[in-house]
């Protein structure tokens, strides 16, 4: 699973996330599409700043066999995001997800391809799958506690699993309990398959509807237990490389 990495003592926010990379590709992914395929995939894996060239021809040869759709990018994709233990391509990427709106949006991103073939995964096996999922997360990162009924996003493709005891190694300052619906379980196509894997895209929004602290709680897993419900979707980079002006696109649940 893909943490953010902090320093000591150091607490990060837990809010819309609005400096993050959320294309959706609502209407727009056949013209994404080509472009990554004619443009940025190849542009992108000569990159040796990244790694994610060398990611990228190990997953061709491991990825795993294709099912519910997806085409073999995006069974590559998903591989070079899940592979922890030899890559360090999903940190990069999630660090750059969470706060390069602008690069998105002045054509200096690094990471077009793999942020659309994950998309385009996400939603395809949304389609196949069909169903919300309940989740959980463990982290050693400290998040702000001012956020009761706030709506958040986790602002990048965020690991979540459906097996609480799978998230034991991965922290105990702040546990999530996630209700989630434009997600796709990822289980049968991550390199690490024990873990359950759900991802949950960069465009889902939350609602923070408890939060439970470990001094209230003794037999609480972290320090702070956050419960999470999905409302919705937002994106405002919306078909940005393609569409002008870019519009937010919004949905919310009741």
């Amino acid at each position: 699973m893909k943490y953010i990495q902090s320093v000591k003592g150091q607490i990060f926010p837990l809010d819309m996330a609005l400096n993050s990379v959320d294309d959706q590709y609502e209407k727009c992914t056949k013209q994404m599409a080509n472009l990554v395929e004619n443009k940025y995939l190849k542009q992108e894996k000569s990159n040796p700043e990244t790694g994610f060239g060398n990611a990228w021809k190990l997953a061709e040869k491991n990825h795993k066999p294709p099912g519910e759709n997806l085409k073999k990018n995006n069974l590559i994709a998903i591989y070079v995001y899940t592979n922890s233990k030899t890559s360090d391509v999903y940190k990069k990427f999630n660090a750059a997800d969470r706060k390069d709106k602008k690069e998105y949006e002045n054509k200096t991103y690094k990471w077009y391809s793999l942020h659309f073939l994950l998309t385009e995964a996400v939603q395809i096996l949304k389609k196949t799958q069909n169903t919300c999922y309940d989740t959980y997360r463990r982290t050693n990162v400290k998040f702000d506690k001012n956020v009761l009924n706030k709506e958040v996003s986790f602002g990048s493709f965020t690991s979540s699993s459906k097996n609480s005891k799978s998230t034991s190694d991965y922290g105990s300052k702040s546990c999530f309990e996630i209700h989630i619906c434009q997600c796709a379980n990822i289980t049968k196509y991550s390199m690490i398959s024990e873990e359950e894997e759900v991802l949950i895209p960069p465009y889902e929004m939350f609602k923070v509807t408890a939060i439970k602290r470990k001094t209230d709680e003794p037999k609480l897993w972290c320090e702070t237990f956050y419960v999470l419900k999905s409302i919705g979707t937002k994106s405002d980079l919306n078909c940005a490389l393609v569409k002008k002006p870019t519009n937010t696109i919004r949905l919310k649940f009741k």
